[in-house]
């Protein structure tokens, strides 16, 4: 990861496969948060999927690299997949905070993700750590932060709705039906070459 920055934008998920949404919610995020850059993290095991077969890991770093080429502020971060194992936030954090001390962080969740956070292992840590960065469209409830059942410093971004979904792209390329107006080219070209979701 290149060194230089000051606010830096934490980005995690599956990203089985990453799709327009995702980038359209990293776009507007860096947007209003000003960051200098924004660290997409594919988890290894995401802990509320540990009941699913999800791609393997080398997969979706090419496919979360291949999302990231279109803005220079998104970098990947494959922290996650490196360690191996469940993924927990609080462990990510740690890590980027020990690595880069001079970095100002923030964790950037959906408002589901975000109302669970206290059953997450150390939120009050993961809340030292980062900022909380709240996800939120238009007639979620979100509104701006308050009732969600954490403590800290909580920011909430509203950001345009899109209708996409990595179950709904898996879905179609599975039917053989086209992904092209719901993922990049990129990432297109790595379901494609790699054969992804046909099973």
């Amino acid at each position: 990861m290149r060194e230089a920055a000051g606010r830096v934008g934490v980005f995690g998920g599956t990203f089985d496969p990453p799709h327009l949404g995702h980038e359209i919610v990293a776009r507007e995020v860096a947007d209003a948060l000003a960051l200098d850059r924004l660290l997409w993290v594919p988890a290894s095991i995401p802990p509320h999927k540990t009941g699913r077969n999800i791609t393997p890991g080398a997969v979706r770093r090419r496919l979360a690299e291949a999302a990231v080429t279109f803005d220079p502020r998104f970098e990947l971060c494959d922290l996650e997949l490196e360690r191996g194992g469940v993924s927990y936030t609080v462990d990510t954090l740690r890590r980027l905070r020990a690595d880069h001390p001079g970095w100002s962080l923030s964790l950037v969740l959906g408002s589901d993700l975000a109302g669970g956070l206290s059953g997450w292992k150390e939120p009050e840590t993961v809340l030292e750590l980062a900022e909380l960065v709240v996800i939120s469209r238009p007639g979620s409830g979100v509104g701006d932060g308050r009732k969600l059942p954490v403590a800290g410093r909580v920011h909430t971004v509203q950001v345009t709705p899109v209708d996409i979904s990595s179950s709904r792209v898996r879905e179609r390329v599975r039917r053989r039906l086209s992904v092209r107006d719901m993922v990049s080219p990129p990432v297109l070209a790595v379901i494609e070459t790699e054969g992804l979701y046909r099973a």
